[in-house]
Formats: C-alpha cells, sequence, structure tokens
C-alpha cells in the first residue's frame, strides 16, 4: 500500500539524478462554555497590542521561530526541510521576500496563506508544514474548527455521491501535544473499504493556533495517529543559543533568487500567461484553418524542445510533447490526486506546466502523472527531470545482496522498443528470503534539454512486465 511508495519515489529520483556527477493552548474541546471563551478572548485582547507577527528562518536544516516559540531539527531525524516552495512560489500566493513583512502582511491580509515551513522524509510519505492565514472576523478558535469540519464534510459528501469511491474520507476532531502543550484540532482519513476490508490509505492531523489576527496551522501527514505524534514529537522548545547559532550561519535563501529576480520572473510568467490566452482566443477565431495546416502546428510544437508535461483529463493521460497516452479506464487503477503528490514529495501549488518546467529549470525532478491500484501495490509514473547523459546511465551490479532491505536484487540495463522507438530500460527485482518479490522497470525518454522517465512498479510481475504496453501513440 502507501509503505510501497517509499521505495517507488526513492527509485526513480535515484534514475533521474544518474546525470548528476512558543505555542498558546487556544481552546481544545468542543465543551467549553460560551464564558470561558469570552474570558480567554478577553485575554487575547489585552495581548493583541504586544503581538508582532513574525516568520521562523532556517539554517542547517533547522527551523526556529520566536514567534511560536518552537524549534524543528530536521537534520537529526533525517527530514528535507524547505519554506520557500510555498513562500516564495508561482501561485498567487506568493511572496517574494520573506524579510519583506509589510508584503507578508499585505498578501495574509488579502486571503493568502503563507507557508512558514515544511519537512518531509526523503521519500515525501510523512511531512510536516506550518501556514500562516488571516484569521475570520468575529470567530473563536472552536468556531474555526467545527467549520474547518464542516467543510470537509461536505468535501467529501459531495466526492461520494459524484464518484463510486471504496475509498471513503472521514474528519474529526482531535488534539495533538506540541512541546508538552495539548493543541485542538481535525484529524482526516482516508480509508478504503470493500467487501468489510479497511485498510488505512492515508492519515492527516491539522492544529490550529490563534495569535492576534492570524490562524496558525500545524499539518502533519502520516501513517496513523501515533506516527504524526512522533512527528510533533520532534518539535522542541528554542534557547538562545539556538538564535545565536543561526544567526552566524548561511541562511537557507541567501543561495536563492534575489527579491528583485524573483519579481521579474513573476512579471515574465504574467506575461507568458496572457500571452497564451490571447493566442488560445486566436486559434479559436481561425478554427476554419486547413486540417493539413493544423497537422503540421501539431508536429511543430512536438519538435522544438519545448518542455513535456502531460495532461490528464478523467480518466486519461496525455503528453502531446512525448506522443504517447494512456487510458486506465477499466484497468482498476485511479490516478493520484493533487494531495497524493503532495504525500510522494511533490510541492503544493506545483501543478501547471509553467509550475513543473520553473522546478525543473532549478535542477529538481518533479512527478508529472502517478496511477495506481487502490492498495498501492501496482503503481505506473511519469517524472520529468533537466537532461541526462544516457552514457553515464548504469544499471549498476547485475546482482548484489541489499542488507537495508534484506533481499536479493537483480539489475538489468537494456534496449526496448516502445510505441517505435529503441529507448533505454532498467529494470530492478527484489527478492526477499520469504520468496515475494517486487518488481521495477523505468524507461527513460529524453526530449530536447529535457528527460522524462516512465516507471512501473509493484508486486505483481505480470502488471510490470506489461505496463508500458499500457501506453498508445497520442493522436
Amino acid at each position: 500500500m502507501g509503505r510501497n511508495l517509499n521505495g517507488i519515489i526513492s527509485g526513480i529520483l535515484l534514475v533521474s539524478m544518474l546525470s548528476v556527477a512558543g505555542c498558546n493552548k487556544g481552546e481544545s474541546n468542543e465543551g467549553k462554555s460560551n464564558e470561558s471563551v469570552s474570558v480567554e478572548d478577553t485575554k487575547k485582547e489585552k495581548k493583541k497590542d504586544k503581538f508582532e507577527l513574525s516568520l521562523g528562518e532556517i539554517s542547517d536544516d533547522v527551523y526556529l521561530s520566536k514567534m511560536l516559540d518552537l524549534k524543528f531539527d530536521a537534520k537529526s531525524h533525517d527530514m528535507d526541510i524547505y519554506y520557500e516552495e510555498g513562500l516564495i512560489g508561482e501561485n498567487d500566493d506568493a511572496v517574494y521576500d520573506r524579510t519583506d513583512m509589510d508584503e507578508v502582511k499585505e498578501k495574509i491580509a488579502d486571503g493568502a496563506v503563507i507557508s512558514d515551513m515544511g519537512a518531509s522524509d526523503t521519500d515525501g510519505l510523512r511531512s510536516v508544514s506550518i501556514t500562516i492565514r488571516k484569521a475570520p472576523d468575529s470567530k473563536t478558535l472552536n468556531n474555526y474548527i467545527f467549520d474547518q469540519i464542516r467543510d470537509y464534510e461536505d468535501m467529501f459528501k459531495e466526492d461520494e455521491e459524484e464518484f463510486d469511491m471504496m475509498e471513503k474520507s472521514y474528519v474529526n476532531l482531535t488534539d495533538g501535544k506540541v512541546t508538552g502543550k495539548k493543541i485542538p484540532g481535525i484529524e482526516i482519513k482516508s480509508v478504503w473499504e470493500h467487501d468489510g476490508v479497511r485498510d488505512m490509505m492515508f492519515y492527516e492531523k491539522q492544529l490550529f493556533l490563534k495569535y492576534g489576527d492570524y490562524i496558525v496551522t500545524i499539518d502533519v501527514s502520516a501513517y496513523d495517529a501515533d506516527d504524526a505524534q512522533s512527528l510533533l514529537d520532534i518539535f522542541e522548545k528554542p534557547d538562545e543559543s539556538d538564535f545565536e547559532k543561526a544567526k552566524n550561519s548561511p541562511k537557507e535563501d541567501e543561495t536563492r533568487e534575489s527579491k528583485s529576480e524573483r519579481r521579474d520572473r513573476r512579471k515574465r510568467q504574467e506575461e507568458n500567461r496572457k500571452e497564451t490566452e490571447e493566442s488560445s482566443e486566436e486559434t479559436t477565431e481561425e478554427s476554419s484553418t486547413a486540417e493539413s495546416s493544423v497537422e503540421e502546428s501539431k508536429e511543430d510544437k512536438v519538435s522544438t524542445g519545448d518542455f513535456c508535461a502531460g495532461v490528464t483529463d478523467g480518466n486519461v493521460y496525455t503528453n502531446s510533447a512525448l506522443n504517447i497516452k494512456i487510458d486506465i479506464t477499466g484497468k482498476h487503477m485511479v490516478f493520484a490526486s493533487n494531495y497524493e503528490m503532495e504525500l510522494l514529495g511533490r510541492p503544493s501549488g506545483i501543478v501547471s506546466e509553467e509550475d513543473k518546467k520553473y522546478y525543473v529549470d532549478k535542477g529538481k525532478p518533479v512527478l508529472d502523472m502517478v496511477a495506481h491500484d487502490v492498495t498501492f501495490d501496482n503503481t505506473i509514473l511519469v517524472l520529468l527531470d533537466g537532461d541526462v547523459d544516457l552514457s553515464k546511465v548504469d544499471a549498476g551490479e547485475d546482482s548484489y545482496f541489499d542488507k537495508g532491505e534484506n533481499a536479493h536484487v537483480e539489475r538489468k540495463k537494456e534496449k526496448i522498443n516502445f510505441n517505435g522507438k529503441e529507448l533505454l530500460c532498467l529494470s530492478k527485482v527484489e527478492t526477499k528470503d520469504n520468496g515475494s518479490k517486487y518488481y521495477e522497470k523505468y524507461l527513460i525518454i529524453p526530449y530536447g534539454k529535457y528527460t522524462a522517465t516512465i516507471g512501473a512498479m509493484g508486486n505483481d510481475e505480470n502488471f510490470v512486465k506489461n505496463a508500458f504496453k499500457m501506453f498508445t501513440i497520442a493522436e
């Protein structure tokens, strides 16, 4: 199931990279009386003038926040930590400079949700994040939490009415402990149910704090409630020496784009969007153009060396640049949602082709598509990356024993025919002591200065063996 994706994502990333040599308590339960809430609000109102919004900082893979009085040492727990993907991103909520608090406050006042930190396991399945948003007017923290529950319940109900799903989602009131303090929140569970069998697909816990006019959300994605709490237990209270050390260390954003560069990039993106919209309108007006001209324009698009992201529409994924498509209708598979893609390591907000291109141009591979069965036992994916020197791609030893996985591994490198083209294929078979096997195959497709990798993996040998045959030529 979900744990099988640990090896999936780690494996595909390795293949694609072969070319590279205080917390406040708030209201904690529904049973508090209106009187106690009123008293709490009065206390907060007295403190309001003293409150000053500030963002945390990340130095040497450690997150520190004076406002929240929190420290998160990702480095000591083998986690990757970041903040810029959500804060300085390609979406409308982007903020260009963390130190420009006037801009941060302005963005939040306009409805933006600001990412203060994010951390994830190397496999991307377990993650922790902190976001800050504007608190709704005239609402206590309790009211806000119950509104969140109602919103999720309505969303789940709509999904169940629209789709015939074996996967059911639930939201409940809960709490969690951060540095010993109990914080109120909600838990979201997605459970696969069929013929009396229940299996957890994913688990998420959101804890809420109110600071002045702001809501702070600590969001944890994990395997279950106990695992979520183990991630929350990583938080600790910082001391002055932590901030002093951070002051003398290089900051995470010192190696990133300058503020002016980010503004220029955003301006270019807006111009590109407008050009795309205008081009789309012109195409509609000229729809009577001869069929031969249409075919010629399609060929031009495929041969320009532009980016090679695909589009998912219903049960069909189409990648016009690579001239491939896959229809999963009747194959007992589903496409991963944006939420699941985030769990698999794709940063939030990286959805459009332009977003993915910018991300890959920064030197980071990005998932374009994932299709899986309901248990995640068998999976197909498409990963986009920069240019790969195929002469340096090596499947490694023919066979070896992996002590970490306690499995015998066989690897193979060969050329196979894929939709009429000879392409490089890497395959791998892991055999456990109990005889169980896990199969992986990776097909590498060069495209201009980019590379697409199609991956197939799972416990079913026939599925992996025939997975690439599910792809056909796009028309």
